[in-house]
């Protein structure tokens, strides 16, 4: 990991506070000027907070899903679209409001009654898709030289009929879906008319930035658009739900009890992120380095602006307060 701030504060405080830890060197600020990298300072980091794990990694931990009001309203879509077996669901939202950490989640949750085939490129192609799905209900030696996509989806059909009659729901998660082409969607369509009977034989689950919605409006999906019978927008946290989110973080990464977030902190988080999830992690994140090279175990206004200050060069924070 590599910690970047403002050397005013690294060079003198913080090799004060931790004499013995810390070794400097040189690295290009983003702005331009010079900022010192700390080569050994993210143990004395970690030890000075007691974090067991990170507390607001950018990486989607299951572990730490946080039922927002959005996200529980987003998990009840989901398991209303599979379960009533109603073709297409769909959950949108903007980049970094949570929609990998809340398939993961869901992912991480499920029941031996799914059988869920994870897609997270959006590039293959629909045969890929089908080696896939089969491969996954169990059959794994498939010649993929002889076999034509007709008669991949006739075996996908017969697999399909197999998981239906011991109870299994088969299901598809999309990754990244306002990237799939209009042959990837239209051969998703056609993998969606499997049927016994009147019920569905497989489930499709699109995630996906706003994007996708827009891309559903042309006249030529229109077939497709009208398979979506679930739909759900994903949004960011409300103002109410910063604080809550953030002691959670912590709580679930088992820091220092002492480590606290003020109410003003909290608030000033909101304003420059807006309640994106990813954003309030990053900026968080630098928060917990302000205060650190502060001595300090109390999060206030000021180190959630200077770790603010320092993204600005990186483009990461776009909003000003």
């Amino acid at each position: 990991m590599k910690v970047i701030l403002k050397s005013s504060r690294l060079g003198e405080e913080a090799a004060t506070c931790f004499p013995d830890r810390t070794r400097t060197a040189s690295w290009p600020d983003p702005r331009g000027g010079q900022a010192l990298l700390r080569v050994d300072l993210l143990d004395s980091y970690r030890e000075f907070f007691k974090f067991k794990r990170p507390p607001f990694s950018v990486c989607p931990d299951p572990e730490f899903f946080f039922f927002s009001r959005s996200a529980a309203e987003a998990l009840n879509h989901l398991r209303y679209g599979i379960y009533e077996g109603l073709g297409f669901t769909m959950i949108v939202g903007e980049p970094g409001t949570g929609k990998t950490m809340l398939s993961r989640y869901f992912l991480g949750k499920a029941g031996e009654d799914l059988r869920i085939t994870h897609i997270p490129d959006p590039r293959l192609s629909r045969r890929d898709l089908l080696l896939a799905l089969m491969e996954n209900l169990g059959s794994s030696e498939i010649s993929q030289k002889d076999l034509t996509e007709r008669r991949l989806i006739q075996q996908l059909h017969d697999l399909l009929l197999v998981a239906h009659s011991r109870s299994r729901k088969v299901v598809v998660f999309l990754d990244e879906a306002q990237g799939l082409d209009f042959e990837f969607l239209e051969g998703l369509r056609l993998i969606s008319n499997l049927e016994s009977g009147c019920q569905k034989l497989i489930h499709m689950v699109l995630f996906g930035q706003s994007e996708l919605e827009e891309r559903l409006q042309e006249k030529r999906l229109r077939q497709f658009d009208q398979r979506v019978l679930v739909r759900c927008h994903l949004l960011p946290l409300e103002l109410e739900e910063i604080r809550p989110y953030i002691q959670h973080q912590l709580d679930v990464a088992g820091v220092d009890p002492g480590l606290e977030f003020s109410p003003d902190s909290a608030n000033k988080v909101y304003q420059i992120t807006r309640g994106q999830p990813r954003m309030i992690n990053v900026l968080c994140e630098r928060a917990l380095m302000s205060a650190f090279t502060q001595n300090s175990k109390k999060i206030g206004v000021q180190n959630v602006l200077e770790g603010w200050e320092s993204l600005q060069g990186m483009k990461i924070l776009e909003r000003k307060a």
